[in-house]
């Protein structure tokens, strides 16, 4: 253990006096706080009353196991609101260990299930939340966060349709070397956007360039680094919104509604000739 002091002992035989043989000292760990939070997802001034999720990215590695406790979302008075977040052993940390994912109680967000039921909806249409990361949260070395960070969302009405690629608006590039516009009907999950979206050429090979989405993860711009006019945008169909509602499925479905019935398809190609 880092700071700690371990001394060996011994005797030739029972009838001696143990002596020390050696001596060693483990330097003390540097718990200076040096890790910060650099974004909490979604970038949103607003989110849906059916919101599944939040990514929280810090500077450094963090500790796997050391976030329970940390997290929380709090209501319009600064009160901790219990039962929102779904309490996850293990955590869901990316494979670099600095992107968090807390997920909202599932059990509450899909209606009819006995949680809904019962406690109602994490989230309520017209109220305004936080979700707080307290200095608490150790990063890999042991040491607390250089301080709090905080997030202040307004909640707006729930979306429970799938994504439709076919109904964003898309601007082809007139240029070989100019940008193709992407605006969604509605915000997206910025981590999985930039996963789940790729610009290829007439043969399938993606095509080197450089992809942004803007502060309310609707408008996704991609600037191509080499001239070429035959492009594609291929949506691979696990993309989801705010909400998980995917390009396959809907999160909530409502098995009555054949509006909600989902697709096989496995990606959604999009292209100037549509």
């Amino acid at each position: 253990m880092p700071g700690t002091t371990y001394v060996v002992v011994g005797r030739a035989d029972a009838g001696e006096a143990w002596r020390e043989l050696a001596r060693v000292s483990i330097p003390a760990a540097d718990l200076t706080p040096r890790t910060v939070v650099e974004t909490i997802d979604p970038p949103t001034e607003w989110v849906p009353e059916n919101l599944l999720r939040f990514s929280v990215t810090f500077s450094s590695v963090m500790d796997e196991g050391s976030a329970a406790g940390h997290v929380h979302v709090l209501d319009e008075t600064g009160a901790v609101m219990p039962g929102t977040l779904l309490e996850m052993p293990p955590e869901l940390w990316d494979r670099r260990r600095r992107r968090l994912t807390v997920l909202l109680e599932p059990g509450r967000i899909k209606r009819g299930l006995q949680p809904n039921v019962q406690a109602g909806a994490p989230l309520r249409e017209g109220s305004t939340i936080t979700l707080f990361v307290d200095a608490g949260l150790r990063d890999a070395e042991g040491a607390q966060l250089v301080g709090a960070a905080r997030r202040t969302y307004r909640v707006g009405a729930p979306v429970r349709s799938r994504i439709d690629p076919t109904q964003w608006e898309v601007r082809w590039p007139e240029d070989p070397m100019g940008p193709l516009v992407v605006r969604f009907d509605r915000p997206l999950d910025r981590t999985l956007v930039e996963r789940h979206l790729r610009v290829v050429d007439g043969n399938g090979h993606p095509v080197a360039g450089e992809a942004s989405l803007d502060q309310d993860a609707r408008v996704w711009v991609f600037t191509p680094s080499a001239r070429g006019t035959d492009r594609r945008l291929r949506v691979d169909a696990r993309l989801e919104d705010l909400a998980g509602n995917s390009v396959r499925r809907v999160f909530d479905r409502d098995l009555e509604l054949s509006a909600d019935d989902g697709i096989e398809a496995e990606e959604i190609v999009l292209s100037p000739k549509g």
